[in-house]
């Protein structure tokens, strides 16, 4: 019986970043995420050897890829919800915030960008502004592109009738970081 990984992969800071560093770029060499993660090389190649052997990264010669299967799906799920909900707080003037897209699955890449949405009692222009804010500061704090999806309840249902397929998505795929969440307007 293989022996559960979770205390391992999570058991300090430096591990923690060598896994965030691993799960959004591949392929990987020890020496590259030593020099970004500020973590020793001998430590990164023990880690990586984990990875490898728990199921979570391929290796080829000196290399290593992130692996997607169903645990690390849910890994990487779990660091970047971690990730968002500290740098993406409930603004005041919302009822919920969350996350959708890559992020929000944990298929995201370095080059993906982040997909948020907003939801408000009754949309208002000055809202744009708002949201731009807060999709900048997103954005800055997870280093990548933001973009905030401005949503109220009749959008909502205007989206559940005109764009079925978009709404199945943003509601299943969508995980609330904050507040009142999409699926339950």
């Amino acid at each position: 019986m293989e022996k559960p990984v979770l205390t391992e992969l999570f058991k300090t800071e430096e591990r923690i970043r060598i896994l965030r560093h691993v799960a959004g770029r591949s392929p990987v060499t020890a020496t590259a995420v030593a020099g970004a993660t500020g973590t020793s090389k001998p430590l990164v190649s023990r880690y990586l050897r984990l990875l490898v052997q728990s199921g979570f990264c391929k290796q080829n010669g000196r290399e290593y890829s992130w692996n997607e299967n169903a645990r690390s799906l849910a890994v990487k799920r779990l660091l970047n919800i971690d990730l968002l909900v500290t740098a993406v707080p409930l603004p005041e003037w919302a009822r919920g915030i969350g996350v959708y897209g890559s992020y929000a699955e944990g298929t995201n890449t370095v080059d993906s960008d982040l997909d948020l949405w907003v939801l408000v009692d009754e949309y208002a222009p000055d809202l744009e502004v708002l949201a731009a804010r807060v999709g900048r500061a997103a954005g800055a704090a997870v280093g990548t592109e933001a973009s905030l999806l401005i949503l109220t309840p009749k959008r909502l249902s205007d989206l559940r009738e005109t764009d079925r397929p978009f709404y199945n998505s943003l509601t299943r795929s969508s995980v609330t970081l904050g507040g009142a969440s999409v699926d339950n307007n």
